[in-house]
């Protein structure tokens, strides 16, 4: 991609924003309309009917209401494993809720996250890779990232991966809000949580009561279905069950090839899956489960006799969970408990022919299935603490890496057996009212990765109306896993140490007027012996210290007139012990989310701008882009979502390095989706 193409993309996403920007800015300084009144009775034939008084709004008109006001208390559950407001929590929380998710046609795990401030996400076509604060090394797979649904760790025990692709449990029509907690967060979670907690939080039977179906299509061939029913009993006990099932073919191919090859490659250019998930509560007791099946295939290239086959390679990836929680209050202290068992297969299998002249696959699998005990004692009954214990546990009952012919004895393979362990405290004291001090600390102990210890400290102070000022102190960890074991294990080299972040962080957070909030946060990182595969002798080894800093800044505006604008910048700087800056680390970060009704909540519009600066790879530099989304939400009835999305309007030509090896691969190009969501019995 040539910078005079990125070049070319900019000037129409800033003349969007500014036209988007401008219209909402006239629009707020006109003042508010009064409330329409309510519409005259219809004549009835025998007798007429009394008016409705326009000071009680149809439930309609209520639920189409917009909110014109920045919120003061944004409700999350991350950052400490309780529910509490963001501003009173031990981090900086980023909330992204259902609203969101459909006002701006966000289709996706890897939408969502791209949308969060701080983070970047690529991906190669079967594996979507997440970056955070500028840390991102190609063909990571989301090891440093923990990822929960519904508080449940998801991250698989053979990579430590967060698999957030088409292969993701929850559909995005079920979820309810997204959490993201940047920072070091082992001293509540352990292993994974280096540069943050993720928290996928599915919705409940009342906004999945009844009958609900979803269709969509989009210009790049991809169809998908969604099926769900909920129900909430007068006897207190509540459930829902979602299918959804998609299929995409002849994806355009990410490199460049003739009209003939990519008629050619196309047709082995696919993918299809299928997800259940479910949830039943009563009485304290939740009842969770999915199933998540895909099949990515792609086309594959490999010599025969006469020359070379184009045959079909296909990535499997099967996972399921089943949980089961329960809660309960026992005079001053309030008892969680839950207890999951999950399960995560994944096979790359590639056709080649054998000296004889035999067809086989070659297959290169990987099975893991573990168990996780959680269970956790909290209370408020000592004047001006929330104190919080915990223990967890992880039991992993089968780690293999398989790797030989299909249907035949296998060539390698590897093994692991790992416990992991860990206890934990938490104080949040109230010093005074405007004062506040969280302590906290967890030791671990695992059989691979030994003993690790990792503090927290925050001091939250709110001695200025309507503002916030946090200075946060925290230590992660990550431990090596079975595939970083695999790898070096035949060169005879050690499986690495475990590496180790602390980070320092102040954030101030401002509530201007009802209409206007800004925060700002500054951080500085140490990592120490962070796991790296080495391009000289391809296993994995411990680097160098290595330093990170940063900014974040975002701004929230509202008008009048329903407007809403939301603006982060983020700013980050990585670099080695020698002053380089780490590969597939931009600099810098904005994005843009801006609505503008255009008849209350029934029909409206929304934009979407996203840029990433320049990064390096160990190819080369690679040019920043910016991409302009718009969608348009229609409700014709309470029941009818009408969606029309156009994804990269701009058709910029932008590429990204998703592997350590290899060319940086083409992304997305520009798309159009529809989409049908309709309820019944709601």
């Amino acid at each position: 991609m040539s910078r005079r193409r990125c070049r070319a993309a900019l000037p129409s996403l800033l003349l969007a924003l500014e036209l988007a920007a401008g219209c909402a800015v006239a629009q707020a300084q006109v003042p508010a309309p009064a409330p329409a009144p309510a519409p005259a009775p219809a004549p009835a034939p025998a007798q007429a009917q009394p008016a409705e008084d326009a000071s009680h709004p149809s439930l309609e008109e209520l639920l189409r209401q917009t909110l014109n006001e920045v919120p003061r208390e944004v409700e999350e559950s991350t950052s400490s494993r309780f529910a509490q407001s963001a501003a009173q929590a031990p981090s900086v929380t980023y909330v992204l809720t259902d609203a969101d998710i459909a006002r701006h046609g966000l289709r996706s795990m890897a939408d969502i996250l791209r949308s969060m401030p701080g983070l970047y996400v690529t991906g190669d076509g079967n594996f979507v890779y997440v970056g955070a604060r500028g840390l991102g090394r190609p063909g990571d797979y989301n090891a440093r990232l923990l990822f929960l649904v519904d508080g449940m760790r998801v991250n698989d025990n053979i990579y430590d991966a967060g698999t957030l692709g088409a292969e993701f449990f929850v559909d995005v029509d079920l979820i309810d809000r997204v959490e993201y907690a940047p920072g070091p967060g082992s001293a509540l979670y352990g292993n994974s949580a280096i540069f943050g907690v993720v928290n996928v939080i599915t919705k409940g039977s009342d906004k999945l009561q009844g009958l609900q179906v979803r269709a969509s299509v989009d210009s790049a061939r991809l169809r998908e279905m969604r099926a769900s029913v909920g129900h909430r009993s007068e006897n207190g006990w509540e459930g829902w069950l979602a299918l959804s099932a998609f299929e995409q073919s002849r994806i355009r191919i990410p490199y460049e090839v003739t009209p003939e090859e990519s008629s050619q490659l196309g047709a082995h250019n696919w993918d299809h899956g299928q997800r259940l998930l479910g949830m039943a509560s009563a009485k304290g007791w939740t009842l969770r489960g999915g199933v998540s099946r895909r099949t990515r295939g792609f086309p594959y290239v490999y010599q025969v006799d006469d020359g070379w086959q184009l045959g079909q390679q296909r990535g499997i990836f099967n996972n399921s969970f089943i949980s089961l929680a329960h809660e309960r209050n026992i005079g001053d202290w309030n008892l969680y408990a839950a207890v999951s068992s999950k399960r995560s297969e994944y096979a790359d299998i590639n056709p080649y022919q054998t000296e004889d002249g035999a067809a086989r696959n070659f297959s290169n699998a990987s099975l893991g299935r573990w168990r996780n005990v959680d269970l956790r004692l909290s209370t408020h009954r000592w004047r001006d603490h929330d104190l919080m214990a915990g223990i967890e546990y992880q039991f992993d009952r089968q780690q293999q890496i398989v790797a030989g012919t299909v249907g035949e004895e296998p060539l390698a393979q590897f093994f692991g057996d790992n416990r992991r362990r860990g206890l934990f405290v938490q104080d949040a004291w109230r010093l005074n009212e405007t004062h506040r001090l969280i302590l906290g600390l967890r030791r671990d102990h695992a059989r691979i990765g030994g003993r690790n210890t990792n503090p927290r400290l925050a001091w939250i102070w709110s001695g200025v109306p309507d503002a916030t000022l946090k200075l946060m102190y925290g230590s992660a960890f990550r431990e090596a896993n079975l595939f970083e074991f695999q790898a070096n294990h035949p060169f005879g080299v050690p499986t690495p140490a475990p590496e180790r972040v602390r980070t320092l962080e102040l954030a101030w957070e401002h509530t201007l007027n009802h209409q206007l909030q800004y925060r700002l946060s500054v951080y500085g990182s140490q990592l120490r012996d962070l796991i790296n595969l080495s391009p000289e002798t391809a296993v994995f080894e411990n680097s160098a210290p290595i330093r990170n800093v940063g900014a974040e800044l975002g701004v929230e505006r509202r008008w009048a007139g329903g407007q809403q604008l939301r603006a982060a910048l983020s700013l980050q700087d990585t670099k080695d012990e020698q002053g380089r800056r780490l590969s597939n680390s931009p600099r810098t970060l904005v994005k843009l989310m801006f609505k503008q009704p255009l008849h209350g909540d029934a029909l409206q519009l929304s934009w979407q701008a996203l840029s990433v600066s320049r990064r390096a790879t160990s190819d080369g530099a690679l040019p920043g882009y910016a991409l302009l989304n718009a969608t348009l939400l229609w409700r014709p009835s309470l029941g009818t979502d009408v969606s029309v999305g156009v994804y990269n309007m701009g058709d910029v030509r932008y590429y990204d390095q998703s592997g350590p090896y290899g060319s940086p691969l083409a992304q997305e190009r520009r798309s159009l989706r529809f989409s049908l969501t309709r309820r019944f019995g709601s």
